[in-house]
């Protein structure tokens, strides 16, 4: 009783932290209950003082900042109020990655970004081409994407992978697909017939940015050749940028995938040649 006494004096003060109409409170437990949210949040705020996310105005309570979510507060008044995007990215990615299972970003590669990526005069152009993406897709959502061409050992994936962090980093959910990895959860679920690489490919399709990794690595039947026609389309008529890698140039890939694919990467992809000795082989880490 002594907390809802205290709290009534700052009663505008919570409603306004809260985001909340003073008529949704009507009760003293709800005032208190208020009270506590508002506590709560202001040190939310107080530790993502800074942050860059935001939200959109939720049209219910018209609360427009960066909101929080926490379980102890659950109610009726505050349950219209959406997370922050930041939030919203976080369990986006986490949702993508347990449907990955093992075809997301490899152990090996999970810690790689530009920042690991070891430069060299040959490969400089190819990385700052990827920086300039991740700079435009913050201000375009339907920037051209890249197409990765290079020998093995050439740094494509670690740069793909840095791609990814640094888009995450900014709000931009990513997908990475092992190409070949792909085909063999598509015949594993085919066995199976338990629909998860059907629900992978759709994920695939729509997802806000997507690498595709190794493509052109396995010799593709008709099946597989169709199955990544359907998904470059999608991308390329809903214009939603892909990252592509591969050990191919143009004419290997027009001989392998066929014209109708290679057209369309030729359209929705820059062409990025990285043109370097194999780091494998010189036993150092790209």
């Amino acid at each position: 009783a002594r907390m809802i006494w205290a709290a009534r004096p700052k009663r505008a003060e919570i409603l306004r932290t809260i985001g909340a109409p003073r008529e949704t409170i009507r009760t003293p437990q709800g005032l208190l209950l208020a009270a506590q949210v508002a506590e709560t949040k202001r040190a939310h705020d107080a530790a993502c003082a800074g942050c860059p996310y935001t939200v959109d105005t939720c049209h219910e309570c018209r609360y427009n900042g960066a909101a929080f979510r926490d379980e102890r507060f659950r109610n009726p008044l505050l349950s219209c109020i959406p997370p922050c995007a930041k939030y919203k990215t976080q369990q986006t990615q986490k949702w993508i990655t347990r449907l990955m299972g093992d075809g997301g970003v490899g152990e090996r590669f999970r810690s790689r970004s530009f920042a690991t990526f070891r430069a060299t005069p040959a490969t400089k152009p190819a990385v700052d081409l990827c920086k300039r993406f991740c700079a435009a897709i913050k201000r375009d959502p339907k920037v051209p994407g890249l197409l990765l061409k290079g020998s093995c050992g050439t740094g494509k994936t670690h740069l793909a992978v840095s791609i990814l962090r640094e888009t995450a980093e900014a709000g931009i959910p990513g997908m990475f697909v092992v190409v070949p990895d792909l085909i063999a959860k598509m015949l594993a679920s085919f066995d199976a017939k338990d629909g998860k690489a059907g629900a992978l490919v759709e994920t695939a399709k729509s997802v806000p940015l997507l690498v595709l990794d190794d493509l052109g690595a396995e010799n593709p039947k008709p099946w597989v050749v169709e199955l990544v026609y359907v998904l470059i389309n999608h991308r390329y008529e809903h214009m939603l940028p892909t990252i592509i890698t591969t050990n191919y140039d143009g004419k290997e890939l027009d001989a392998v995938f066929g014209r109708r694919i290679v057209s369309r990467l030729t359209e929705m992809t820059v062409p990025v040649n990285i043109r370097a000795e194999d780091y494998r082989m010189r036993g150092v880490t790209a």
